[in-house]
């Protein structure tokens, strides 16, 4: 006789191998998470220290100009120059 498909399956318990893996995919992923951060922070202060725009700062990165911008803006890294657009609330 079959199961019927409204019987509860029985309770499953992951293995030791999976629960290991695990482990180590979330410890991997921790470290990454602090080399990114730290990452971003030494360009954050490589920007400060070399009075690069961050458009020429990300010539040099796997970076775009924008992303650029958000890790000084992070960081509270000064624009070089003052922005041209002001907001229409003033």
């Amino acid at each position: 006789m079959t199961a019927h498909p409204k019987d509860p399956k029985p309770a499953y318990e992951p293995s030791d191998d999976l629960k290991q893996a695990e482990q180590e995919m979330n410890d991997a992923w921790d470290a990454y998470e602090r080399k990114r951060h730290a990452y971003r922070k030494v360009i954050a202060e490589e920007l400060r220290a070399s009075g690069l725009s961050q458009g020429k700062m990300a010539a040099h990165l796997p970076y775009t100009e924008e992303t650029v911008r958000d890790i000084a803006r992070e960081y509270g890294v000064a624009p070089k120059r003052k922005p041209t657009v002001k907001s229409i609330k003033d």
